[in-house]
């Protein structure tokens, strides 16, 4: 199956969450679920909380400030609603604000705490049939024996608005205006005056926009609410609910910090006693602490947590306590100096199509990114440069140096780019870019274990020693050269051709090759042999020189059947630790054909990983990183 077979339709709607920054972890496990069953979806976040203290222009989606959506009475609103009143009371805005952008679209809001897990195919149908409101109801059966009762619906609202689609027509946009008008003032929690921040007001939607269609399809906004009602379950890799395909979760008031606490609104449910949804929470936990829920939590929020009148009453009052020692609406930490701090956002393809659509939903951002970039590039091209940054490796701040050595492209006024790939060098650690960036994705994608079997394709390499400082069971190797046997060991220095590799199969959890495979002659050879070593499930990082904008490789270089070496391209050699005087011959650019031969090579779920970051001075226009894992199949990946 080729990479291009397996893509999705495009998306059908544009999708938007709210969210203060320390919910940005959690926002962005919403967007990846939305983006692996829509790729190319146009994502934003609409973050009620100060426009700073954030790497905004590395993370993979547009971000909209509270301040940018002409509330008049917001100075207000920010005194007078506690956190959830204020974060639910820019909806309607946001989704005029989005409409504006996009006239005519269809717009779906998610809270930021829905795991989305498969393709929403009964929403693309009622999209597609001309919908204009699309609602998801709390119950779909009477539950007058649960603790989430029709009454309570009654007091919370019908509808739940972790979920809402609206499409871009005249009476739409007439009836949110009103929705916003109302919530400037009263978007309150009071259930003993019949209100509940936006969400009863929804209640209204049906009645005033003629085509609402009400999903209410199992699958869809599982929740505490209802789970009474539905039975989930993980049936050999698919979820399901009720026998139904589980479209998306709702992890109403996680405390994803405290994984015991499956929610903070409920004294039902203990993960501990909910069998495979205790299985999904655990992973959503996981997934959130990967896109950096430790660097995010700690953000104070910028407005008040309970507005004026002291209490958020959307937690019970003891579990909000209890939350607050423990500090998950705590204090914030210091970067810890020898650590690998923070999570660094990236932008996930898996197709040259996907990724065009994504550059295009991002394209003011990018510009952004440029434009940062020729700021900080001198006239005099006589000598270094240095930029601040923060360095991973060495776990606080550094300056890193760049030259114009390898600069090829120019700016309009004359200006050469610098190469950021292969400059930007700590002035503490000494890795560049690209190298920095490694190992910032290795441990923040992977987190491989100390004692994992991990083959890197390089040896005599600081960063090899710095690795094998780190992980006990670490291999490393050089080519050698034709005359020397596979695994021979040579002052030292251990010999493989990754096209015959000496290693038995299965022998790996983790290989790593950093910018080697573009000098190997036959690469699909030498992709089937690191499969082969690499054990079911493993997984396989790498980087190569790569064109963002070619399908097919650009070949540079051949070695015939004969062994005549054939240049397509004048000859590009590359530095190689073993030969410095002549270095290594570059055979080829990848292109996205890469992904394809990963995956015939017995590779699944191949992507791309684009990186930028102005906090971690990974700077360049398509710095870009692959991983793939073997299939548990290798002759039948998924």
């Amino acid at each position: 199956m080729s990479t291009l077979d397996s893509i999705p339709p495009a998306p059908p709607f544009i999708a938007f969450t709210v969210c203060s920054r320390n919910f940005l972890a959690q926002a962005q496990v919403l967007h990846e679920g939305l983006r692996r069953s829509y790729p190319g979806l146009i994502f934003y976040v609409g973050l009620c909380d100060a426009p700073s203290g954030i790497d905004e222009d590395a993370l993979p989606f547009e971000i909209i400030h509270v301040n940018m959506l002409g509330i008049a009475m917001l100075e207000d609103m920010s005194h007078r609603y506690n956190i959830t009143e204020l974060n639910t009371a820019i909806k309607p805005f946001l989704f005029l604000a989005i409409f504006d952008r996009h006239p005519g679209a269809s717009v779906c809001y998610f809270d930021p705490d829905i795991y989305v897990i498969s393709r929403l195919e009964e929403l693309d149908t009622a999209l597609s049939d001309g919908a204009e409101c699309v609602l998801i109801p709390h119950l779909c059966e009477p539950a007058e024996f649960a603790e989430s009762h029709e009454g309570k619906m009654l007091q919370f609202g019908v509808y739940n608005l972790g979920f809402c689609a609206l499409r871009d027509t005249a009476t739409v946009r007439r009836v949110t205006a009103w929705w916003g008008r109302r919530l400037e003032t009263h978007c309150v929690i009071d259930l003993p005056s019949g209100l509940f921040v936006d969400q009863k007001w929804a209640d209204l939607l049906p009645s005033f926009i003629d085509r609402t269609t009400i999903l209410r399809h199992p699958g869809y906004n599982v929740a505490y609410w209802n789970l009474s009602q539905r039975t989930v379950r993980n049936n050999s890799g698919r979820w399901e609910v009720n026998r139904e395909p589980l479209r998306f979760f709702h992890f109403s008031g996680s405390i994803v910090d405290i994984p015991a606490v499956f929610s903070r609104h409920t004294y039902q449910f203990r993960s501990a006693a909910l069998r495979d949804v205790a299985l999904l929470f655990e992973e959503y936990c996981r997934l959130v602490r990967q896109f950096g829920r430790e660097d995010y939590r700690v953000i104070p929020y910028a407005f008040n947590w309970n507005g004026a009148t002291g209490v958020n009453m959307h937690t019970p009052s003891d579990l909000q306590e209890r939350t607050t020692q423990l500090g998950v609406m705590g204090k914030c930490r210091p970067i810890q100096v020898g650590t690998l701090p923070s999570q660094l956002p990236l932008v996930r393809a898996r197709s040259l199509d996907e990724y065009n659509a994504i550059r295009k939903a991002l394209k003011a951002k990018i510009a952004r990114q440029r434009i940062f970039e020729e700021s900080l590039i001198p006239r005099d091209e006589s000598a270094a440069f240095c930029i601040p940054g923060t360095c991973v490796v060495c776990g606080t701040e550094h300056v890193f140096r760049t030259s114009f050595m390898y600069a090829g492209d120019r700016l309009p006024d004359g200006r050469h780019i610098p190469n950021w790939r292969e400059h930007l060098d700590c002035t503490g650690c000494g890795y560049v870019n690209r190298i920095r960036a490694s190992l910032h994705i290795l441990f923040q994608e992977v987190q491989p274990g100390r004692s994992d079997r991990i083959y890197i394709t390089e040896q005599v390499t600081p960063l090899h020693d710095w690795l094998a400082a780190r992980f006990s069971n670490l291999t490393g190797s050089e080519y050698l050269g034709p005359d020397k046997a596979p695994g021979e060991v040579v002052r030292g220095i251990r010999n493989e051709d990754i096209q015959s590799l000496s290693f038995a199969d299965n022998s790996f959890d983790l290989i790593l090759s950093f910018d080697v495979l573009e000098h190997v002659p036959f690469e699909q050879q030498a992709f089937a042999e690191l499969a082969r070593c690499l054990r079911p499930g493993g997984v396989f990082l790498f980087t190569v020189p790569f064109r963002d904008d070619l399908q097919e490789h650009a070949v540079r270089a051949a070695l015939r059947d004969d062994g005549t070496l054939v240049h397509f391209a004048t000859p590009e050699y590359h530095g190689n630790p073993v030969d410095l005087e002549q270095g290594s011959l570059c055979f080829r650019y990848f292109g996205w054909d890469l992904l394809n031969d990963l995956q015939n090579a017995g590779f699944e779920q191949p992507e791309a990983l684009f990186y930028w970051s102005k906090h971690f001075s990974y700077l360049g226009q398509t710095s870009v990183i692959f991983i793939a894992r073997k299939a548990d199949d290798p002759k039948h990946p998924r």
